[in-house]
């Protein structure tokens, strides 16, 4: 009977130990199990990319070739680079395009990058693709730099996705070692988006432009609420929302593309905002919520070790302490550096913003202080030309006027819109005839003589007749009557290529024909000097 009472007190105690094993086993798992969730200062990025980086020299125009990748494998392209006076301008024409929006998922336009010698990104401006071809101009402060496009979901993303649709390839240029080139890398965007195609290689190209800007905004906010701006920017998000619904009851009432333009870049660019934010104070939140599960663990292991019964309990409780302090230390350090790299790569961007603003507004002070030199020498010339023009036309008024105070000397002269009027009388040609009397060569040798004299006119010789006799005999007896005062001038010395005849008959009467004194004035030839755009001198 002893002996069975110590093999059944054995048991117990056998079975009492391993109830303890299995009750600290559980423990552990469970304080394992109560271990708060590790908080990242940065996202994990999704990979890094080589880009072709290109020192261009000053004073040089750079043509440099962009070609698609697997995504646009047909696009082509041509950037024309010049630096000067410390920035780089860059003239860019794309063809081949197809819209951003056939990758599907959240992707709506392109946007191109210059990436720096130490893989900074900076979003340097938005294409927008007018049927298969789009053209941008920017500007970057950069020297040297590796350009590449990219499919994204708005205007404003900071960091380029992985959807790299074209890269710049090596330049033609042929100024020997004036050029350097290197292979640089920069990191792809943290983010992940939605897409339904990998390439648009078998897609068909579209015709007209293609305006995303109102598809920009509805992803922006998706992309603010992914971020959890409803929880932690619900102000901003709302704002968003609502300025799109207004935006889209615009459109559905036939809202004009530039207003819709600038509606979209303003919802993207609040929804972007609010991305922000619910990124930043939900990453605060987590940090807030891990450091108090640090704490609360701590107290409960120093709680433990105050009430360990034995040593190898304290023991093990201390080992436990030592190691969470070491693993809080070692993260503390990683988050400290990762912040800190975080932030100099946002520094470095925001220096490159700031930079590249700089230098949109320089361009833009220099372009308006261009165009207001343009204007006033513009200006001045119109009012030189404007002088020179007054001074040409008083100065042929005068000739004008000097001119005919010669004449009426002569012959009757008299001033009209059309210029002076020398009146050649019936009674100096032969009755019914062309032929020029004895007097009236005298008169037309003294005017022969001061058109000599004077210069930058032509003349029209005009024969005139009265009503009587038939319209065909009237013509032909003006028109001989002209032939011959032209003759008579043209031997006299004045030159042929400013005189010109023509015959009006009894078309252009001076007076009534009703009358006989009335028909003699009638019966005429006239001089008609002409003024060549204020050209004429005497």
């Amino acid at each position: 009977m002893i002996r069975v009472s110590k093999q059944r007190c054995l048991l117990t105690f056998l079975i009492f130990l391993i109830a303890l094993t299995f009750e600290a086993v559980a423990q552990e798992n469970d304080h394992q199990n109560d271990k708060p969730a590790l908080v990242q200062a940065v996202k994990p990025i999704t990979g890094t990319r080589e880009s072709l980086a290109i020192t261009y020299p000053e004073g040089v125009t750079i043509s440099v070739k962009l070609q698609g990748t697997q995504r646009l494998p047909l696009a082509k392209g041509e950037a024309k680079v010049e630096r000067k006076r410390g920035a780089t301008e860059i003239e860019i024409e794309l063809d081949e395009m197809k819209p951003a929006k056939l990758f599907g998922g959240d992707y709506n336009t392109y946007v191109l990058w210059t990436v720096s010698p130490e893989g900074h990104t900076a979003n340097a401006g938005e294409f927008i693709v007018r049927g298969n071809r789009s053209k941008l101009d920017v500007t970057t402060p950069l020297e040297t730099f590796g350009m590449f496009i990219t499919a994204e979901p708005h205007y404003l993303v900071p960091f380029p996705s992985r959807f790299v649709a074209m890269e710049n390839t090596r330049p033609t240029h042929r100024l020997g070692g004036v050029i350097s080139t290197s292979q640089i890398k920069y990191r792809e965007h943290e983010g992940v988006y939605n897409f339904e195609r990998e390439t648009l290689a078998n897609i068909q190209e579209t015709k007209g432009e293609s305006r995303s800007d109102i598809d920009q905004a509805k992803t922006a906010i998706e992309l603010a609420e992914r971020a959890g701006a409803a929880k932690f920017a619900p102000d901003e998000l709302d704002r968003a929302k609502n300025d799109l619904l207004k935006a889209q009851l615009g459109v559905a009432h036939g809202t004009q593309v530039g207003t819709q333009t600038i509606q979209g870049k303003e919802i993207v660019r609040i929804a972007f905002e609010a991305q922000k934010l619910a990124e930043e104070r939900s990453f605060q939140a987590a940090l807030d919520a891990e450091r108090q599960a640090h704490t609360d663990e701590a107290a409960r292991l120093e709680k433990n070790i105050q009430e360990a019964q034995t040593e190898a309990e304290k023991a093990r409780l201390l080992a436990e302490q030592r190691k969470m302090q070491f693993e809080m230390e070692e993260r503390a350090r990683q988050a400290s550096e990762s912040a800190k790299a975080q932030a100099e790569r946002e520094a470095q961007a925001a220096l490159l913003a700031k930079a590249q603003a700089e230098l949109a507004a320089a361009k833009a002070a220099a372009d308006a202080e261009m165009a207001r030199l343009a204007k006033a020498q513009a200006d001045a010339a119109a009012a030189a030309a404007q002088q020179q023009a007054e001074a040409a036309k008083k100065q042929a008024e005068e000739a004008q006027n000097k001119m005919q105070a010669a004449l009426s000397k002569v012959v009757e002269t008299r001033k009209t819109a059309r210029g002076l009027i020398l009146n050649l009388p019936d009674i100096l040609f032969e009755f019914g005839k062309a032929n020029l009397k004895l007097e009236t060569r005298e008169v037309l040798a003294k005017v022969s003589g001061i058109l000599m004299v004077a210069s930058g006119y032509s003349l029209s010789i005009e024969g005139h007749t009265d009503s009587v006799g038939s319209a065909e005999y009237n013509q032909k007896l003006s028109e001989a009557r002209a032939e011959s005062v032209y003759d008579y001038l043209l031997k006299s010395g004045v030159s042929g290529d400013i005189m010109n005849t023509k015959g009006l008959g009894k078309t252009q009467p001076r007076a009534s024909n009703d009358t006989a004194k009335g028909r003699q004035e009638n019966r005429r030839v006239e001089i008609v000097i002409e003024d060549k755009e204020g050209e004429m001198k005497f």
